[in-house]
C-alpha cells in the first residue's frame, strides 16, 4: 500500500497535465481575440481622435507618432510646435510598440510585424511587408497568459489583440 501512494500522486500530477487542470488565480482581464484575415485588413487610416491611452512615443522629422496601447497610432504634425495638429490615426490591431526608419513605420500588428509607408500628404497608409508570426500573443496587464479552456474555445485562425478590464 506504501508503493502505491508516490505512483497514484504520479498519475494524478500526470492527469493534471494532459487534462489542463488551470492552476492560475482568476484575471481582472478578458482576452479579445479577432480572425487574422479580419486583423490583416483592419490596418487602415482613420480620423484623428483624441489620445486616451498612450504609450510609446516617436518623433520624426516634423511628426510625432503616439502609440494607443492596443488600438493604433496617432500621426500628429509638429510643423508648428506652438500649434501641434492632430491629423490622423492608424488603425493597428494590438499595436504596443513602433519605431520608425527612414520613411517606413514599423508596428506590431499583435503577433506580426508590419512596416508601413504615408503618401505625401498623410492621407493614405500602405502595408508594404508583413512578417508574421514574429512575437508572443499579448499577455494581460495583471501578466496572466490565456488559460487552457480560454485556448480550447478559440478558433484556430484568431488571435489575441488585446485585454479588456471586466
Amino acid at each position: 500500500m506504501k508503493k502505491l501512494l508516490p505512483y497514484s500522486f504520479l498519475l494524478l500530477i500526470i492527469f493534471a497535465a494532459v487534462v489542463g487542470f488551470d492552476v492560475l488565480p482568476p484575471s481582472g482581464y478578458e482576452p479579445v481575440f479577432m480572425l487574422r484575415s479580419e486583423m490583416e485588413k483592419n490596418v487602415q487610416l482613420d480620423e484623428p481622435r483624441s489620445v486616451k491611452n498612450p504609450g510609446k512615443i516617436y518623433l520624426k522629422d516634423h511628426l510625432i507618432f503616439i502609440n494607443e496601447k492596443y488600438k493604433g497610432i496617432h500621426v500628429i504634425d509638429n510643423s508648428n510646435p506652438e500649434n501641434p495638429e492632430n491629423v490622423a490615426f492608424v488603425k493597428i490591431d494590438g499595436c504596443i510598440d513602433i519605431a520608425v526608419k527612414n520613411n517606413v513605420l514599423y508596428a506590431d500588428n499583435a503577433v506580426d510585424l508590419i512596416a508601413l509607408k504615408f503618401d505625401e500628404n498623410l492621407t493614405a497608409v500602405n502595408v508594404v511587408k508583413r512578417v508574421k508570426n514574429v512575437f508572443p500573443e499579448p499577455v494581460s496587464p495583471d501578466g496572466r497568459g490565456l488559460s487552457w479552456q480560454e485556448k480550447q474555445a478559440v478558433p484556430d485562425d484568431a488571435i489575441v489583440v488585446r485585454w479588456e478590464h471586466r
